[in-house]
């Protein structure tokens, strides 16, 4: 892997992305002539965490200790999401629950000691006694459940 001259840093998590494509050859005219042929291409992107040895804390426990905070502007509701952690937090889905109703929330990657925003849809402005809910993903692809009291 090329990193160019830069080292890599020794407190935090780095990310990779490694993009794949596969194309099938080409097949031989002769060979397939009057007979049906199914062909596929596959584009896949992987995530590559580079995880520099000592750092602090569980990367399995870094889900919950993310901070969530009301943010947005011109009555949209979205959350500013803080991570305290040396490590980067992946999600499946997340909602926020108001009011009895949950909304969709458009959940990102979050990279250590850094703030992402996400947009909360379908609801306009804050909401009082608000609770979001989200499942973050592990090491292992799997799911870890998560909930915070705005």
């Amino acid at each position: 892997m090329y990193t160019a001259s830069t080292s890599l840093p020794k407190d935090r998590e780095s990310v990779f992305w490694f993009n794949v494509l596969e194309v099938p050859p080409k097949p031989d005219a002769e060979k397939v002539a009057n007979q049906s042929l199914l062909q596929l291409a596959f584009r896949t992107r992987i995530k590559l965490f580079y995880r520099p040895d000592g750092l602090k804390g569980n990367p399995s426990e870094a889900p919950l200790a993310l901070k969530w905070f009301w943010s947005g502007s011109e009555g949209k509701a979205s959350l500013r999401v803080t991570n305290p952690t040396p490590y980067y937090v992946s999600f499946s889905s997340g909602d926020l629950e108001a009011s009895g109703k949950r909304y969709p929330i458009d959940v990102k990657m979050i990279a250590p000691f850094s703030d992402e925003v996400m947009k909360v849809n379908g609801l306009n402005g804050k909401a009082n006694s608000a609770k979001v809910h989200f499942y973050a993903i592990n090491d292992f692809g799997g799911a870890i459940e998560g909930n915070a009291r705005l």
